[in-house]
């Protein structure tokens, strides 16, 4: 998928203080301001702090997380939840109904089955889609909000966050920061999923954080700018995990209505308030197709899209985007 870079200014002396962490199996990092309050880089600190005490709790690759206890639990039984489980299913039970289904929290099964959770694609058998797709359906989920209470009533049914997770710390890493007086910063974790608050300080007097858009497939193809200004970005495509066969390319993002991967786009970026949102919306718009993303941006004021997509020239790609609102996109030449 394309990274979303911060840009450096050709005349800016970047003074910047990086706070970073590997998490979530990725690098989060925090970039402050040169003129930054003096107790900026300890609220660093303290959200990577926040970011890793929700990994322990919302990985399903950790067997003590509440995410595998909850995974664990037998079907139908009645399970408390932490205040952070709650908002995290309720974003995602959120965009799977905006989405059609298209982003599904409960699709682990499916990545399985492909083996993409292992990272070592491979084409399943028809049998082990349709049993995999059995236990698949957000459907299946009963959340108490007030209670703070989750049952499943489907056999087999696992919740992953890999969709959300990181857009959902990031949001709460903003919090840390921001109830600490820092208002100007970003943070990221593994360059798809970015937070912006604030302007970036520099010699340009820059309004907002100016991120480079590169190519999914060619990193080194840098093919615009976007300024976010407390805005976040999720981005979601299947350039890093896929795999042939029979001639054909599959990628690791499955749609979790037919259980077969999606295709059409290389990736797409997409803009929210929200850092969960924004990676939640990436996947389910992904899954849904580029007619469909747009709109959905049509009717979605919250929501803007910069999305790539294959051209019948070998090596070009052409770059759509919808409803960008305040954010400022400089397509490169």
């Amino acid at each position: 998928m394309p990274k979303a870079t911060p840009a450096k200014s050709d005349s800016s002396p970047c003074h910047q203080l990086e706070v970073r962490r590997f998490l979530m199996a990725c690098q989060f990092e925090v970039l402050l301001n040169a003129g930054r309050p003096i107790n900026a880089g300890d609220a660093a600190m303290a959200a990577l702090d926040r970011i890793e005490w929700l990994e322990q709790t919302l990985s399903a690759y950790i067997p003590e997380s509440e995410l595998s206890r909850l995974n664990a639990a037998s079907v139908g039984s009645l399970n408390e939840i932490s205040n952070d489980v709650v908002e995290l299913l309720k974003i995602g039970i959120d965009v799977f109904h905006k989405t059609e289904g298209a982003f599904d929290i409960t699709a682990a099964s499916l990545s399985e089955a492909w083996g993409f959770a292992r990272r070592q694609g491979c084409m399943p058998s028809l049998e082990q889609i349709e049993q995999a797709l059995s236990q698949v359906g957000t459907k299946h989920l009963i959340l108490d909000e007030q209670a703070k209470t989750l049952q499943c009533q489907c056999p087999g049914l696992k919740i992953n966050s890999g969709g959300i997770g990181k857009g959902y710390a990031l949001d709460r890493a903003s919090q840390i920061m921001r109830s600490q007086g820092v208002d100007h910063f970003l943070i990221h974790g593994g360059k798809s999923s970015v937070l912006a608050c604030g302007d970036r300080h520099d010699i340009d007097s820059q309004s907002g954080w100016r991120i480079a858009i590169s190519h999914p497939e060619q990193p080194r193809i840098r093919l615009g700018d976007l300024t976010l200004f407390n805005s976040a970005i999720g981005t979601s495509g299947p350039a890093n995990q896929f795999f042939y066969y029979n001639g054909v390319r599959y990628g690791h993002i499955v749609d979790p209505r037919t259980g077969w991967p999606a295709s059409g786009m290389l990736s797409i970026t997409v803009l929210h308030p929200s850092a969960a949102y924004a990676d939640a919306l990436a996947t389910g718009l992904f899954v849904m197709g580029i007619d469909a993303a747009i709109q959905y941006c049509e009717t979605h004021c919250d929501t803007g899209i910069i999305a790539i997509l294959p051209t019948k020239r070998s090596g070009t790609v052409e770059v759509v985007t919808s409803n960008l609102g305040r954010q400022i996109w400089r397509q490169a030449v």
